[in-house]
């Protein structure tokens, strides 16, 4: 199985109706085919949108202050956040949605992560004329690739263009760029945030995790686990 030193977050973004969740879709199912573990978000610009329904007993729980609602199903589980007018950073969505992933593709959030050069983006277009415009006007950064209708090869674009039955070759434009490898054997995430590590220190936090792990009732370390460190202020 292919894997990448996760979460790569990679975002799909362009103006309403263009086709977003169509490449989504296609980019989906072509990373899965590659062995990755691939997980999305999508972001809702209506603010009064909710999953939940008044007088259900998860939001009864909500509206009694509980901060999260996880609800278990035979089929699904799904975590429910309120924000209660706290702000949305680019971190809690990284955090709340990349869990055991190896790429977390976003639909949308264009004003959360649109000049952020950690975040490669691909931007679906309506032609090429959009295209052209999208990289004179150099607002939203770093396009790693546009996807619009045109079929062919497009001249005078700095980044890569794919048509919508293009997205196989979009995939592996992915692969290549960010090149497959053994994940990490040990993350760690402060407030979201991914911590880097060096050797020693990787070292040292997964020996003393596993060790206290492995006195744990019912736990069997077997020596090739990855150890996923998360620290969150109160």
């Amino acid at each position: 199985m292919a894997s990448l030193e996760a979460p790569l977050v990679l975002a799909v973004v362009g103006r309403r109706g263009v086709g977003k969740t169509r490449v989504i879709e296609g980019l989906i199912k072509a990373l899965k085919a590659r062995g990755l573990r691939v997980s999305t978000a999508k972001h809702v610009p209506e603010e009064e949108f909710s999953l939940d329904r008044p007088g259900k007993d998860s939001w009864r729980h909500a509206e009694a202050g509980a901060d999260a609602v996880t609800i278990v199903a035979p089929r699904e589980v799904s975590t429910i956040r309120r924000l209660r007018g706290r702000a949305l950073g680019f971190e809690d969505v990284v955090a709340w949605a990349s869990e055991g992933c190896d790429i977390l593709l976003l639909e949308g959030f264009k004003g959360l992560i649109g000049s952020r050069q950690d975040v490669p983006k691909v931007f679906v277009v309506g032609g090429a004329d959009e295209a052209s415009e999208v990289e004179a006007k150099g607002e939203i950064r770093p396009v790693l690739a546009f996807v619009g209708p045109e079929e062919g090869e497009l001249r005078g674009l700095k980044a890569p263009y794919f048509s919508f039955s293009e997205i196989d070759k979009l995939a592996e434009l992915i692969l290549k760029r960010f090149k497959p490898e053994e994940r990490a054997e040990v993350l760690l995430f402060f407030n979201g945030r991914k911590v880097p590590l060096n050797e020693f220190v990787r070292k040292v936090l997964r020996s003393l995790i596993l060790a206290f792990a492995s006195c744990l009732k019912g736990i069997e370390v077997r020596g090739d686990e990855k150890v996923r460190i998360l620290v969150e202020e109160r």
